[in-house]
């Protein structure tokens, strides 16, 4: 897992040490990337969010603050997150240590296909785990 941590700053990456903003709603800590990395406005942010999440079929989460979220809620709040940012490779950093409430594996793959992302999708898990994405 060291490896995940030193990833290069071209990858977007979804994980349990990134923690969204206990504060905010999913719109809102989704809306902050553009509006602190490409300073656009905080109106446009929250479309391009909204819209985000709603590409991944969860814009009914989008007033829901972190401890009111579902573990699948809050994994998804983290995806689109990571998607705003537009980089060419997605990493996912141990997807069972946040998707304990659904069949991660089939959960990641209906998000993907969902997803408008130009790029790869990688999942970094335990060498156990390698079983549950070769179906």
């Amino acid at each position: 897992m060291a490896a995940v941590v030193a990833l290069p700053d071209d990858v977007a990456r979804v994980s349990h040490e990134l923690p969204l903003r206990a504060n905010l709603s999913a719109l809102d800590n989704i809306a902050l990337i553009p509006i602190y990395q490409r300073h656009f406005s905080v109106g446009e942010s929250n479309q391009q969010a909204l819209q985000l999440l709603d590409q991944l079929g969860h814009a009914d989460i989008a007033s829901l603050r972190d401890p009111d979220m579902t573990p699948a809620q809050r994994f998804v709040t983290k995806l689109a997150r990571a998607l705003i940012l537009k980089r060419p490779r997605l990493v996912i950093d141990r997807p069972g240590a946040m998707l304990y409430d659904v069949s991660y594996p089939a959960f990641i793959r209906q998000l993907a296909m969902q997803a408008t992302m130009a790029g790869t999708w990688e999942i970094f898990d335990f060498s156990w785990n390698r079983v549950l994405y070769n179906e």
